[in-house]
């Protein structure tokens, strides 16, 4: 499979967080990814999330540490709201939430994970935005669930 390059810095097309291009082609795909969002979705989302965090496919054994941390949390506020124990989320959150994981557990993306390390750039960039999106209800979920926010880089 080949990478796209991106026209305005050269780069792999999502892979240079301080390339405005490279930010837009991203959160296209996480936008993407969030209209196909239904309910029935989340608790395949959670599903998704947990066999890729307990039994990580080999392009991913290499993801760094912070990535898998971040991920983690996200499949466990989605995996509550899917099971009904945590519900104080809006949909949007809930949305961008799934979107973020499905994008993330997807070796095919924007530049695909089999590439090692330049593989996760875009992955990171998702789950940056999608942080930023949604830092504030990860917070209330982690005071709610006792769980500290600085152990997920919050």
């Amino acid at each position: 499979m080949s990478v796209r390059t991106c026209a305005a810095c050269g780069k792999p097309r999502g892979s240079n967080a301080e390339c405005l291009s490279c930010r837009e082609a991203v959160a296209e795909g996480l936008v993407r990814e969030a209209k196909d969002v239904t309910p029935e979705v989340v608790p395949v989302a959670a599903d998704r999330a947990e066999r890729f965090l307990t039994r990580p496919p080999w392009y991913a054994r290499t993801a760094p540490r912070t990535i898998r941390t971040k991920l983690r949390l996200l499949w466990m506020v989605v995996r509550d709201y899917a099971n009904g124990t945590y519900r104080q989320l809006p949909w949007k959150a809930v949305a961008a939430l799934v979107a973020a994981i499905l994008y993330v557990v997807s070796p095919i993306d924007l530049v695909p994970d089999v590439l090692g390390p330049l593989g996760f750039t875009d992955d990171v960039l998702v789950l940056a935005l999608t942080w930023g999106l949604v830092k504030r209800e990860l917070r209330d979920y982690c005071a709610w669930k006792g769980l500290s926010p600085a152990h997920f880089g919050l």
